[in-house]
C-alpha cells in the first residue's frame, strides 16, 4: 500500500514539475518607438550632441504567474534600447530642423536621454487580458550655462484584450512612442535647446 502511495505521489510531482516547467517562458519584444511629430524650423540647423543613458537594472519589461505559481512568462526586450532610443531622438531633432550629432564634450547644446522604466503589467479576466503600460524618461538639456531637466510619463491601460495578440508589442511601442513625442514637443526643452 504504502510504495503504490509513493508511486502516485512521485508521479503527481513528476508530472506538476513538466506542467510547471512547460508552462514558464520568456517572450522577447522588439522596441522600435515611432517618432510622431510635424516637421518645423524651431531648431534653427543649430547642433545638438545627443546621448542616451539606459538607467534600467535589467531588460525585463514585465514578470507574471497565476496564483497557483504554475504558469508564468518574463517578458524581456531584445536589442541594445540605447541606440534603438538614440536613433529616435536623433531622427526627432533632424524633424525640428535640428543638427544632432554624437555626443561631443566641447558641445555648448546637448540632450541626454535617460531611460528610467519601462514596464508592463497583465492582468487576467478570462476570456481575456487586461494590460498596463508604463514608461518613463528623463530628458536633460544642457545649453551654455543653461540646464533643464524633465521626466516624461505616459501611462496606457487596454481592457479585454484577445490573449492571441500576447506580448502585445505594438501596444508598447504606441506607449514609447507618446512618451518620446512628450519630450520632443516640451516647449520648455524645446526653448533651452534653442537658447
Amino acid at each position: 500500500m504504502k510504495s503504490i502511495a509513493l508511486k502516485i505521489l512521485s508521479i503527481t510531482i513528476f508530472v506538476f514539475f513538466i506542467i510547471s516547467s512547460g508552462c514558464s517562458k520568456n517572450h522577447r519584444v522588439f522596441i522600435d518607438p515611432s517618432i510622431l511629430i510635424h516637421n518645423s524650423t524651431i531648431g534653427k540647423g543649430l547642433p545638438v550632441s545627443v546621448k542616451v543613458v539606459d538607467n534600467r537594472s535589467n531588460n525585463i519589461i514585465s514578470k507574471w504567474e497565476d496564483r497557483f505559481k504554475v504558469r508564468k512568462f518574463t517578458i524581456i526586450s531584445q536589442g541594445d534600447l540605447k541606440e534603438i532610443f538614440r536613433t529616435r531622438t536623433l531622427q526627432g531633432l533632424t524633424k525640428l530642423g535640428f543638427m544632432p550629432k554624437k555626443l561631443n564634450l566641447k558641445s555648448d547644446r546637448s540632450l541626454k536621454i535617460e531611460i528610467l522604466n519601462i514596464n508592463s503589467r497583465y492582468q487576467e479576466d478570462p476570456p481575456k487580458i487586461n494590460i498596463r503600460v508604463k514608461a518613463n524618461i528623463k530628458a536633460t538639456c544642457k545649453n551654455q550655462k543653461r540646464k533643464l531637466s524633465k521626466n516624461f510619463t505616459t501611462s496606457k491601460n487596454r481592457f479585454g484584450i484577445s490573449p492571441a495578440s500576447f506580448p502585445n508589442e505594438s501596444f508598447l511601442n504606441d506607449s514609447l512612442s507618446e512618451v518620446m513625442g512628450k519630450v520632443l514637443t516640451d516647449p520648455s526643452l524645446m526653448i533651452c535647446l534653442t537658447y
